[in-house]
């Protein structure tokens, strides 16, 4: 989508675990993806790329979630972060038992316009662009509808 520049104009910086790179940016790389190429570029700038000390998968299992997922919980836990940034519901759920708060894409959205980086009626085409493509953001359209009309 071509929309880094928002994460680094609302954050600042952003901790990702490798697990969570190796799926999405070294595999994307390979797949071609624009997007991975981006964030690959950013890495050492704003983006940092950082093992969890524990192993991932003894969360992975008790949540039945992926690694990368786990591997986020596990980072953010450790570096008592003030929230994780995750989308998928499971992996939602399993951060928010764990403790840690949560955000996802609307959320960012939703601090941009609250920051100013953007205004209400971009934010309302980006959130029009997941919904139109729902199999390559993964964003439920409800929620996307209430969001669109909170905005």
């Amino acid at each position: 989508m071509g929309k880094l520049e928002l994460l680094k104009s609302a954050y600042g910086k952003l901790v990702v675990s490798n697990a969570v790179f190796e799926e999405t940016v070294s595999e994307g790389i390979l797949l071609g993806e624009e997007d991975a190429f981006l964030i690959e570029n950013e890495v050492g700038k704003w983006i940092k790329v950082v093992a969890p000390q524990d192993d991932a998968t003894v969360l992975s299992k008790k949540y039945k979630i992926h690694e990368g997922e786990a591997a986020s919980i596990l980072l953010a836990m450790q570096l008592n972060a003030d929230f994780l940034l995750i989308n998928e519901k499971d992996g939602r759920a399993a951060a928010k038992a764990s403790g840690i708060k949560v955000k996802g894409t609307i959320g960012v959205i939703s601090d941009c316009i609250k920051k100013q980086i953007i205004k209400p009626a971009e934010a309302i085409e980006i959130l029009l662009e997941f919904k139109n493509n729902p199999s390559e953001y993964w964003i439920n359209p409800e929620i996307i509808d209430i969001a669109i009309e909170k905005f």
